[in-house]
């Protein structure tokens, strides 16, 4: 392993021991989430600029699109720059980019279908953490998605969560290439 990403896993441990510190026992857990995101994410971006700047920049539009369309209102505290929610923009983000990390480094025939069906399972099993677990209510009483219990929205922000992971990875895919064959 390089000294390079000895020294990014040895500070991502650190974050993430802190903010578990943090959600059990300081802050509450979409503030702790918060910055553990935010700080994975830049320290990701310090170490390997090149390798993320376009992946970053495409989650973060997606995820922008997301709150900025949608008023994301939650029952605990929310942290806000005017109108737009900052644990959906932060934690959106950072999923898309850790979904794409995993969709480039995976070795699998047909790999968009099988790390779009893990994105939808991870997706399921952290709704319902966030949910059952760390109490992470929207503040409004839309149905779960088909009655499981999970991904409380209206349909058309059911749909865009389901969706949008294979569709980001298919974006960035297309846009990288097209950058390959202009080179």
């Amino acid at each position: 392993m390089k000294k390079r990403h000895k020294i990014y896993a040895l500070i991502s441990i650190f974050i993430f021991i802190v903010s578990i510190i943090n959600i059990f026992y300081i802050l509450e857990a979409k503030l702790a989430m918060n910055i553990f995101f935010a700080l994975l994410l830049l320290v990701s971006l310090i170490f390997f600029k090149k390798k993320l700047l376009l992946e970053m920049f495409i989650a973060f539009i997606i995820s922008f699109f997301l709150v900025a369309y949608y008023p994301y209102e939650y029952t605990s505290n929310n942290l806000l720059i005017g109108k737009i929610n900052l644990f959906p923009l932060i934690a959106w983000t950072f999923g898309l980019i850790v979904l794409r990390e995993i969709y480039k480094n995976v070795k699998w025939k047909n790999k968009i279908i099988k790390v779009s069906l893990l994105y939808l399972t991870l997706l399921f099993a952290i709704e319902y953490l966030g949910y059952y677990v760390l109490e992470i209510k929207l503040n409004s009483n839309y149905p779960s998605f088909l009655g499981i219990g999970i991904l409380h929205s209206p349909l058309f922000l059911q749909l865009f969560y389901i969706f949008i992971g294979p569709v980001y990875l298919l974006i960035v895919d297309f846009i990288e290439k097209r950058k390959n064959n202009s080179s």
